[in-house]
């Protein structure tokens, strides 16, 4: 939460994770409902500006946990502004980075921001983590898919990729994945949960994977940023501590 003063003297107060969630879902209907893509990225852009403003606003908010934080972290980097890649793999709390180092969906979350800087070793850590964790389950169990897709992008195998974004593309997992993000929007009918941001990640990293899905905006997946990214909200703005990540 945040509060934000303006020129006509009255003050309100912003949500900031719900603002995040409210512009993707915005993104997401002009994606699929109007055909705009590129209005899509503009909000997507947004969106990415109340992430960050989320955590630097941070007070003991677990922002980078749980499973359906994944998409809504993820998702706005569809806007394709590349500055924000780096800056996204930096961003962090202390509740989400202790609980990655045991071996949870913090976990997940932390090899897709490794992933953004081809942190390669850390994918690796992470994964013994979490291999570690959840040695007993199931073959079929839904982290071992994840853990699955990550192997793949190290193999920096685009076949594997796409295969793995094939098997959480199956129904039953899209089921499963979506039913906690239509539980708190509509976006899971439109959107897979996974899907699209492990398939948005394959093209960040390079690998073109064809995907032909009903639940992904295949037009979202290629980068190709906008010629300008324009915030007219100067609360977004983040501040310069947070740029400042970048030079560490």
């Amino acid at each position: 939460m945040m509060s934000v003063d303006y020129s006509n003297g009255k003050s309100y107060t912003v949500d900031l994770l719900t603002l995040r969630i409210q512009l993707g879902q915005l993104a997401i209907y002009e994606a699929k409902i109007n055909s705009d893509i590129n209005r899509a990225k503009e909000l997507y852009y947004l969106s990415s500006l109340a992430i960050i403003k989320a955590l630097e606003n941070s007070t003991g908010t677990f922002v980078l946990g749980g499973t359906a934080s994944l998409p809504e972290f993820a998702l706005p980097l569809c806007c394709d502004a590349t500055t924000l890649y780096p800056l996204f793999a930096r961003l962090t709390e202390e509740k989400s980075s202790a609980v990655a180092e045991q071996g949870s969906w913090a976990s997940i979350m932390r090899c897709y921001q490794a992933a953004l800087i081809r942190d390669w070793a850390e994918i690796e850590r992470m994964i013994a983590i979490l291999q570690k964790k959840f040695a007993k389950l199931k073959a079929n169990a839904e982290v071992v898919y994840f853990i699955e897709f990550f192997q793949a992008l190290l193999s920096n195998n685009t076949e594997a990729v796409e295969a793995s974004l094939h098997t959480l593309l199956t129904p039953p997992l899209v089921i499963k994945q979506n039913s906690e993000w239509r539980k708190m929007s509509h976006e899971g009918e439109y959107m897979c949960h996974f899907g699209m941001p492990f398939a948005k990640l394959a093209w960040i990293l390079g690998h073109e994977v064809e995907i032909h899905h009903p639940l992904i905006v295949s037009e979202l997946l290629p980068v190709r940023p906008l010629e300008n990214y324009h915030n007219p909200y100067p609360f977004l703005e983040p501040a310069e501590s947070t740029w400042a990540l970048l030079n560490k």
